[in-house]
């Protein structure tokens, strides 16, 4: 199948030439973000390219076998649990615009009364033009329960827009607040206070408005000058204070705010002290601080007069994530090793203790199940001073790769809560914990509609690779329990390593059926996150950046030694700064791989941080480093993918990018390809798609995908398909035999390389 590219799309046109440190730094694509004029042929372009490859009736075949299975499972759930605020009840109920876009229906009812509509974006006249692609980003409920503000994406480009109206009217106010990341209404109902993003989406002041009146008349509070630095609104639980959080993924300042008046301003942490400090306040006992200050990781003060004392102090390698705050108990949700668990401190006696989820409960259909309760299994206290409580028993979830956050949670005074957990055979289930009775009950599972998934036919496993300095690096595995390590099995391994967020295994529809189709799906928990605390992240930031790459690497080599797939049916995954490490690594050895799925791509590294135009430059300067620095230029050239690309022959590469997309913008990633295009060798082991094996798929939207589910599996979908043709039909090398010999010469040649660099 060959689909020609138009070769005048890809002539030289104008370049850009700069000196730096003494080098000459020449960018040949340059044009193609100063002259925005030239995207629009290379997008209809590349986008006749897309669809001429999925109208191909082997292709189409693929696809519309893994949509129908996948869009076919849908979430069986008509609405969400009831979150109680004061006497009222809310919560959303799943609906669909005439577009197909998906939205859900917010309502409330007085306990055990009727339901009455709080909000149907449907109904919003203002909304109507842009069904198709809007999303509800946040909503906040007034103290007196008669106003709502809202906030909405309007074309997927997370350009967000707030409107206001009365509960029991469906016209909105007619004035709107734009750039407007957050807002939350003052204690007498009459103002909002928001914050205000700039033209580079960085929010950096915090306003005040006065319902009534236009944006224009509305008073400025506060503006965070430094560009490092974004402005972050929250509210403490108890309703007193807003939070207001100048902040660097390094530092931040924190800021009290009285709710009755937001001119009344308190300092409370100075970014002068080089930590992060998060804020609850509790009517009783004051205020609790989740800060990293004096710490290897995240640990809980407490305020002792005007005083913060140690509270809780977690042991080494166990990664706190998120505190919510109770009138008599401190709920703390951990992760280690990947593992996500929680713990529950009493308030009145200190005693501390894990809660329990069995996989019997997980694996458990809700609704053969619906009134069991389990009392939870705890570990009382074994040590605990004035000031430290520490757990001497070594905690393990033992449901692997299950993802647990925290529910809305917004009644203060319960003395239930709720949490959510995923994995990734399991979507989105509900749990509620009585602190009292200390029981855990199931309130809602997916029960998924369509096709049956029979889960209990597949596991999570971890397995460890040593990165090139010896580093053990955590993969978590998903697959059939009939895996055989034959070296015959399609892997796709996903990766992210940066900015201190974790690797998560969260569930996918699709996923589902290509685990029915034979993949095997790996995680690698590479550094640059927080699977192992703030440590791992740092050890791979700046002019270490190279060791997310070495261990991204190391997994792909160990996965491959141990049996577990081949080169030529290994496929890698990315998405935004993730890309930038995959990106890399298939520069550095793309005898690895068969494919590369590069989601809203970073790969433009040294040319954005050297363009202090861009949005976010001067924040990314604290993961990356600044290039201005050489040493740090000399490293960021080392590895940045879009500098890199050389004439070798590259793996078949699947690339999505949004028009409007300010993170990893089009021009940015249509730089790379064109590259890519010109210098890449022709493969003789892929049928051709063009000049190379390579599909570009442009949509309209932002950074994050599509604005509703059937978006985000048709894209899910997409990429799905590539990979099942390029290891499946489109695989010249894909033999028995093959996958059997020449395994040896990578892993001789992985070896090689390793000794020379030590040498």
């Amino acid at each position: 199948m060959i689909l020609k590219r138009g070769l005048n799309f890809s002539r030289l046109i104008k370049e850009a030439t700069k000196l730096i440190h003494g080098k000459q730094y020449v960018d040949h694509f340059w044009y193609l973000k100063s002259n925005p004029e030239s995207l629009q042929p290379l997008i209809d372009n590349e986008t006749q390219i897309k669809n001429t490859f999925y109208e191909q009736p082997q292709i189409k075949e693929i696809f519309n076998d893994y949509y129908q299975v996948s869009y076919g499972r849908k979430d069986g759930r008509t609405h969400d649990i009831p979150e109680l605020y004061d006497e009222y009840e809310y919560n959303g109920r799943f609906a669909y615009f005439d577009t197909g876009n998906d939205y859900q229906i917010i309502e409330r009812s007085l306990k055990g009364g009727e339901k009455e509509v709080v909000l149907d974006l449907k109904k919003i006249s203002f909304l109507k033009q842009y069904h198709a692609t809007m999303k509800l980003t946040k909503l906040k409920i007034s103290d007196d329960h008669k106003l709502i503000a809202f906030g909405v994406d309007l074309l997927n480009n997370e350009d967000i827009i707030w409107l206001m109206k009365y509960i029991d009217d469906d016209k909105a106010f007619r004035t709107k607040l734009f750039d407007c990341f957050d807002a939350a209404f003052t204690k007498d109902n009459t103002h909002l206070v928001y914050t205000q993003y700039d033209d580079k989406f960085r929010p950096y002041r915090l306003m005040l408005h006065k319902l009534g009146t236009t944006q224009e008349e509305d008073e400025l509070l506060f503006e965070e000058k430094d560009e490092q630095f974004y402005l972050d609104l929250q509210q403490t639980k108890d309703g007193k204070y807003f939070v207001l959080l100048s902040q660097t993924k390094q530092s931040n300042e924190v800021i009290l705010i009285d709710r009755e008046d937001p001119k009344k301003q308190q300092l409370l942490f100075s970014r002068k002290e080089n930590a992060i400090n998060l804020v609850h306040h509790h009517e009783e006992h004051g205020l609790y601080i989740l800060t990293n200050k004096n710490s290897y990781d995240y640990k809980v003060l407490k305020q002792e007069g005007d005083k913060f004392v140690d509270f809780y102090c977690p042991q080494q390698g166990e990664v706190l994530q998120e505190v919510d705050l109770f009138h008599k108990h401190l709920v703390l949700y951990f992760t280690k090793e990947s593992e996500s668990f929680i713990k529950v401190i009493s308030l009145q006696d200190k005693e501390i203790y894990n809660l329990f989820i069995p996989p019997s409960l997980v694996y458990t259909n809700h609704q053969q199940n619906k009134k069991n309760l389990l009392r939870s299994i705890y570990d009382r206290v074994i040590k605990k001073d004035k000031s430290q409580y520490f757990l001497n028993q070594k905690v393990q979830n033992e449901v692997l790769g299950a993802t647990i956050e925290p529910g809305v949670n917004h009644n203060y005074k319960s003395d239930a809560f709720q949490f959510h957990l995923s994995t990734p055979l399991v979507y989105d289930q509900v749990y509620q914990y009585d602190l009292s009775k200390r029981q855990l009950s199931k309130l809602q599972d997916a029960n998924l509609t369509g096709k049956p998934f029979k889960r209990e036919e597949f596991t999570c496993t971890r397995y460890y690779a040593p990165s090139k300095d010896g580093t053990e690096i955590p993969i978590t595995l998903v697959h059939h329990k009939d895996l055989q390590k034959n070296r015959q099995n399609k892997l796709l391994l996903h990766s992210y390593g940066a900015y201190g967020v974790p690797q998560e295994i969260p569930f996918n529809i699709v996923y589902l059926n290509a685990l029915e189709k034979g993949w095997t799906l790996a995680y690698a928990h590479i550094r640059g996150g927080n699977e192992r605390g703030q440590d791992w992240h740092r050890q791979a930031i700046q002019e270490n950046k190279l060791k997310s790459i070495e261990d991204l690497l190391g997994c792909a080599s160990y996965l491959i030694a141990e049996g577990y797939t081949h080169p030529s049916l290994l496929c890698g995954l990315g998405a935004s700064a993730g890309a930038t490490t995959l990106g890399a690594a298939i520069n550095m050895r793309p005898d690895l791989w068969k494919c590369a799925i590069l989601l809203s791509p970073f790969l433009d590294v040294l040319g954005s941080l050297l363009d202090e135009s861009l949005p976010l430059t001067k924040s990314d300067y604290l993961e990356f480093g600044n290039p201005n620095d050489k040493k740090i230029f000399d490293t960021i050239l080392s590895y940045s993918p879009y500098e890199n690309l050389k004439k070798q022959v590259y793996p078949a590469i699947y690339i999505s990018a949004g028009t409007g997309d300010f993170r990893a913008p089009l021009w940015n990633v249509l730089k790379y390809t064109e590259k890519l295009k010109q210098i890449a060798v022709q493969s003789k082991k892929v049928e051709t798609i063009g000049d190379h094996p390579l599909i570009i798929d442009i949509s309209e939207g932002g950074h994050y995908g599509g604005a509703g589910a059937q978006s985000v599996i048709e894209e899910r979908t997409r990429y799905m398909t590539f990979l099942d043709y390029y290891v499946g039909i489109g695989n010249k090398e894909i033999t028995k035999k093959s996958l059997t010999q020449d395994i040896d010469e990578s892993i001789q040649l992985a070896d090689e390389e390793d000794k020379i660099q030590k040498q």
